[in-house]
């Protein structure tokens, strides 16, 4: 296990999760879309970075909706994989959740990424329900929730 650093992210920060997205994702998120999330300063939306001697080598974005942390993006660079990373990641999202006093967490997870649907498990979400063509590869969504605090299984 890699022990990181984990803090929010800026614009400053635009190349570095975007170079990751791009590496991480079969349909990245467009470099636009993110810095118009880290632009925001509503407190609505949350990214954070996992920094290892000051690189940034994972990311996860969040957001309120309606009483749920949704979490947006969870991505770590391939290099970095199977480190513990995504999980330190996942539960800082998810502590940002309880300071927002909401009482669970949902996300969107691709039908082919079992790995990432592992680890969710491990965490106690489970499916909730499908969304069909949900990428804008057409590949479908699972949904998967879980109650804050998570409870490692």
């Amino acid at each position: 296990m890699y022990l990181v650093d984990i803090g929010f992210c800026g614009i400053e920060s635009l190349d570095e999760i975007h170079a990751i997205e791009s590496l991480c994702n079969p349909t990245p998120w467009d470099k636009g879309w993110i810095e118009r999330d880290l632009s925001l300063e509503n407190g609505l939306v949350c990214y954070l970075g996992a920094r290892r001697k000051k690189r940034l080598v994972g990311f996860g974005a969040c957001k309120r909706q309606k009483k749920r942390l949704y979490i947006m993006n969870l991505a770590v660079h391939p290099d970095y994989r199977r480190k513990g990373i995504a999980s330190q990641l996942l539960l800082a999202l998810c502590e940002i959740g309880l300071t927002w006093e909401l009482k669970s967490v949902a996300l969107d997870v691709r039908e082919s990424n079992g790995s990432a649907q592992t680890l969710y498990r491990g965490f106690g979400f489970r499916v909730i329900g499908r969304t069909r063509g949900y990428y804008s590869d057409g590949e479908d969504s699972y949904v998967m929730a879980a109650c804050l605090p998570l409870v490692v299984d």
